[in-house]
C-alpha cells in the first residue's frame, strides 16, 4: 500500500517517496560531513581518497575519522528511534523515552562507573557490557516495579521516571568522589560522537543493528498490543511475550547506543510522534520510517554541532536536548489540553 492515511490528520503520504527523500536528506547531509572543512580538499585531489591508504593525511581525516563518525550517528540515530516507538507503544503513553523510563540513566550510570574505577579513556568491550548491563539493570528494576499490586502502563511510566532520578543521584555521587576525571566525564556524558573509529561501527554493527532487525517482527504484535490488553488478549496474543521482548530490544538499543556514544537524549521522543503524524500507526510502516528519520535526525545535528562553534565541537546529546525540551514542553501541554 503506497499511500497510508495518518490516521490523526486525514493526510496522506506515499511511503516510498518518503524513504526517497530521507535516504536522499541523508545522503547530502552525510557528504557535507564528510567533506566540508577538510583542508586541502578539492575537486583536483577527490581521487587521492580512493587509494583508501591511512599514511595520506586527506584520505585518514575523510575515511578514518569522518565516516566512522557519520555512520556511527545513523546507527544511533535509528536505534534511538526504534527504542522510543517500542517503548510508547509498551506504555502507551506518548511521553515514554529512554531518557525518562531509567534505561537510559542505568546504563549511564554502570558506565561512568567503568570510567571512575577503571580509567577507560576510550569506548571499549568492556564499556559496552557495562553499558548493556546498566540498561538491563535499570529496565528491570523498572519493569519489576510495575508488576507490584498489577501492571499498569501509569505504574510503568512512574516506576521509569523514580529509577531515572535513583540512578541520576548515584551516577551525580559517583562523578563527586571521582572529580579527578570530571572533564573526562562530563564530556562523554554529553553525548558525544567525537572520536568514534571502525571498532565502534562494528560494535554497533553487532548490537544495535541486529536489535532493530528483530523490531520489525514484533510489528504485528505491536499493531494489536495498540489496541488494548483486553483486545489483545481476546486475539489471542501472549502479551506478557511481547513485553518483555520489546523490553529487551529496548535494553540492547539504548545500552550499545550509550557505551559508544554516552547518553543522547529525546530522539525516541521527538521521532516517533514526527512519523505518525507522517504515515499513521502501522508499526510495520512506523518503525523503519522512524529507523530513517531518527537517522537523519542525529546526522544532522552532529554535523551542525560541528560547526555551529567552530572550531570547537558542541556534543550532539546538546544539540538534540536543545531540540527536544521544547517539543517535550508541547506535548505536555497538547496532553493536558487534550485530558
Amino acid at each position: 500500500m503506497n499511500r497510508l492515511q495518518s490516521s490523526r490528520k486525514g493526510r496522506t503520504m506515499s511511503v516510498p517517496f518518503l524513504c526517497i527523500g530521507l535516504m536522499t536528506l541523508m545522503m547530502v547531509v552525510g557528504i557535507i560531513a564528510l567533506t566540508s572543512g577538510v583542508k586541502g580538499l578539492g575537486w583536483h585531489n577527490l581521487s587521492e581518497l580512493m587509494s583508501l591508504e591511512p599514511s595520506n593525511l586527506l584520505v585518514y581525516k575523510v575515511w578514518y575519522v569522518r565516516l566512522p563518525r557519520a555512520v556511527l550517528a545513523v546507527i544511533v540515530g535509528g536505534g534511538l528511534a526504534v527504542a522510543g516507538c517500542l517503548l510508547q507503544g509498551i506504555t502507551r503513553n506518548p511521553l515514554s523515552d529512554p531518557e525518562i523510563m531509567g534505561i537510559n540513566q542505568g546504563a549511564v550510570f554502570f558506565v561512568v562507573a567503568s570510567l571512575a574505577w577503571f580509567g577507560l579513556k576510550d569506548v571499549t568491550a568492556t564499556i559496552l557490557i557495562a553499558a548493556f548491563l546498566g540498561a538491563a539493570v535499570g529496565g528491570s528494576i523498572v519493569y519489576g516495579l510495575s508488576q507490584v499490586s498489577g501492571y499498569t502502563a501509569i505504574r510503568l511510566l512512574l516506576a521509569g521516571v523514580s529509577v531515572s532520578l535513583f540512578m541520576g543521584a548515584l551516577t551525580t555521587g559517583l562523578i563527586i568522589l571521582h572529580d579527578e576525571r570530571l572533564s573526562e566525564i562530563l564530556y562523554w556524558m554529553a553525548g558525544k560522537l567525537s572520536g568514534t573509529n571502525w571498532t565502534d561501527i562494528q560494535l554497533s554493527l553487532i548490537s544495535i543493528v541486529p536489535a532493530m532487525i528483530a523490531s520489525m517482527f514484533l510489528a504485528n504484535q505491536f499493531n494489536i498490543f495498540v489496541l488494548g490488553e483486553d483486545a489483545a488478549r481476546g486475539l489471542g496474543q501472549h502479551i506478557v511475550w511481547v513485553r518483555r521482548a520489546a523490553f529487551i530490544l529496548v535494553i540492547v538499543l539504548v545500552g550499545g547506543s550509550v557505551a559508544l556514544c554516552g547518553p543522547i537524549g529525546f530522539v525516541g521522543l521527538m521521532i516517533p510522534h514526527i512519523v505518525r503524524a507522517w504515515v499513521g500507526t502501522d508499526y510495520r510502516i512506523l518503525i523503519p520510517i522512524s529507523a530513517l528519520t531518527g537517522a537523519c535526525l542525529l546526522l544532522v545535528a552532529d554535523t551542525a554541532g560541528q560547526w555551529i562553534l567552530y572550531p570547537t565541537d558542541t556534543p550532539v546529546g546538546i544539540i538534540t536536548a536543545l531540540l527536544g525540551t521544547p517539543f517535550f514542553l508541547y506535548l505536555m501541554r497538547r496532553k493536558r489540553e487534550e485530558g
